[in-house]
C-alpha cells in the first residue's frame, strides 16, 4: 500500500504500527523525534488494546489489512511469535543485541535472529508510606524478603477481634492482587527458576525442575508468598475480604506495595497528599543476584508485511539512542539500551526505575490472556488447603504445558 510521495518525489510506502501505547503518546514520539518526516516510510499508529490485540491482529491478518510492525511485551511475544519477522543477525548481531539491551531483551533473540527490538521496559518496584513508616519507628524498607516477617509484625493493625485494619503488604492472596501472578512469578526467579525454558525451539515449563538447588525454587516461591494469607502465622497480613491491594495503599490502609513503575502516576492522582516512598524490591538474600521483574515493549516486523525492509528500517530507528530516549521520556518508563541507562539520573523515581529497569528478568508467557487464571487458581488451592503446594504446582504446570502444545 503506497501514499504520496513526499515533495513530489517517489512514493513513500506507509507502515502501519499496532501497539497499546496511547496514540497521544505515540504521535508525540512521531512529532518530536522527526519520524513524522520520515525519508523511508509514512507511519501510521494505530492503539490496540492488549485485551482484544490478540484476535484483533489474527482477524486483520486473515483478512490481509494487518499491521507492517507490532509493539508487543515479553508476555504475548510467544504466542505471536511465528507471525513475525526475525530481524537477521547481518542486521543486529546476537553481540551487538547483548551489549546494547538489557539481559531480559535477549527473550526476544533466536538462531534466526531477532523476533523483536526492546524499546522501553517498566519494572516492578516498591513503593512504601512513609508516614506509616514513621509511625512504627521504621526507618527504611526492607531490603531481603526474610526481614518482611518482622516489618508484617510492626506494620500491621488488628482489632480486638483479630481482624486487619492495617496491613503491612498486600502478600499471599490473588483475587484483591491484581499483581499476584507477577509478584509470584517475581519470587520463582528470585528463587532460581527460569518458569520456563527453551530447548531446540520447544517451550517447556519448570516448576518441577530443582535446579541442582536443595529446595525446589517454584515451592519455595510459592510456600513463602501464601503464608502471608494464613491467620495463624504471627506475619499475617493480608486476606482476601480486603479491598483491593492498589486502594488499600493508596487510602493508607496498606503500609507498602509491590507494583510496576507505570503506576506512580495512577497512584498520586488517587491520593495527592500520600507520602510515598520509592524502593527497589527485596531480594533473596540466600541467591547472591539483584533482579526485579520487568515487562518490556518491543517492536517487532510482521511476517506478512507488504513493506519489510522499510518496515524493518523504521524498527531500527525506532531503538537508536535519539528516538528511544525521547519515547522514555514521554511514557516516564526507563529505556532498555544499556548506554542509556548508564546516564544518572537526578529524579529520585527515574533513579530507581532505571536500576530496576538493569536487574529486570522476565519469562516466556505462552498465554498472558490464560495464564493469570492459572497462577490465581495455584495461589488460592494452596490457600484454601483444597491442595498442597506440590499438588499446585503440578496442576499449574500441566496446565501451561497444556497452552504451549
Amino acid at each position: 500500500m503506497f501514499s504520496m510521495s513526499r515533495g513530489g518525489g517517489v512514493a513513500l510506502p506507509n507502515i502501519v504500527v499496532w501497539g497499546d501505547i496511547p496514540a497521544s503518546d505515540f504521535n508525540n514520539l512521531l512529532d518530536t523525534s522527526g519520524l513524522r518526516n520520515s525519508p523511508v516510510a509514512i507511519i501510521q499508529y494505530v492503539e490496540k488494546a492488549g485485551a482484544t490485540f490478540e484476535a484483533d491482529f489474527t482477524e486483520a491478518l486473515a483478512l490481509g489489512s494487518g499491521p507492517d510492525l507490532v509493539i508487543l511485551s515479553q508476555e504475548n511475544f510467544w504466542k505471536q511469535r511465528n507471525k513475525l519477522l526475525p530481524i537477521p543477525s547481518s542486521s543486529i548481531s546476537q553481540k551487538d543485541f547483548t551489549n546494547t539491551f538489557i539481559e531480559e531483551g535477549e527473550l526476544f533473540y533466536s538462531p534466526n535472529g531477532a523476533y523483536a527490538l526492546p524499546l522501553v521496559v517498566d519494572p516492578l518496584v516498591l513503593y512504601w508510606n512513609r508516614d506509616l513508616f514513621s509511625k512504627a519507628s521504621i526507618a527504611l524498607p526492607p531490603k531481603f524478603w526474610d526481614e518482611i516477617y518482622s516489618y508484617a509484625q510492626k506494620l500491621t493493625e488488628k482489632d480486638n477481634a483479630g481482624n486487619i485494619v492495617k496491613s503491612a503488604i498486600a502478600l499471599g492472596e490473588a483475587k484483591n492482587i491484581p499483581n499476584s501472578k507477577d509478584i509470584l512469578a517475581l519470587l520463582m526467579l528470585q528463587a532460581g527458576t527460569p518458569i520456563t525454558s527453551l530447548t531446540n525451539g520447544n517451550l517447556r515449563v519448570e516448576f518441577s525442575n530443582n535446579f541442582g538447588l536443595p529446595t525446589n525454587p517454584a515451592t519455595a516461591a510459592l510456600d513463602f508468598y501464601t503464608q502471608f494469607s494464613n491467620p495463624a502465622k504471627p506475619f499475617y497480613t493480608w486476606n482476601r475480604s480486603l479491598k483491593s491491594a492498589g486502594t488499600a495503599f493508596t487510602s493508607g490502609d496498606s503500609a507498602m506495595y509491590i507494583g510496576y513503575a507505570s503506576e506512580l502516576k495512577n497512584l498520586m492522582a488517587k491520593n495527592p497528599t500520600l507520602n510515598l516512598g520509592i524502593a527497589p524490591l527485596p531480594q533473596s538474600r540466600v541467591s547472591n543476584k539483584a533482579l526485579t521483574l520487568g515487562r518490556i515493549s518491543a517492536v517487532a516486523v510482521v511476517k506478512s508485511s507488504k513493506n519489510p525492509s522499510p518496515a524493518m528500517s523504521i524498527a531500527l530507528t525506532f531503538v537508536s539512542k535519539d528516538v528511544m530516549i525521547k519515547l522514555s521520556k514521554i511514557l516516564s518508563l526507563p529505556p532498555t539500551r544499556r548506554d542509556l541507562l548508564s546516564i544518572k539520573q537526578t529524579d529520585l523515581a527515574q533513579s530507581v526505575f532505571y536500576d530496576a529497569a538493569i536487574q529486570s528478568k522476565g519469562w516466556l508467557d505462552p498465554s498472558d490472556l490464560k495464564t493469570p487464571q492459572i497462577f490465581t487458581d495455584m495461589i488460592d488451592s494452596v490457600t484454601s488447603g483444597r491442595a498442597r503446594t506440590s499438588e499446585a504446582l503440578g496442576t499449574a504446570e500441566d496446565q501451561i504445558n497444556a497452552l504451549i502444545k
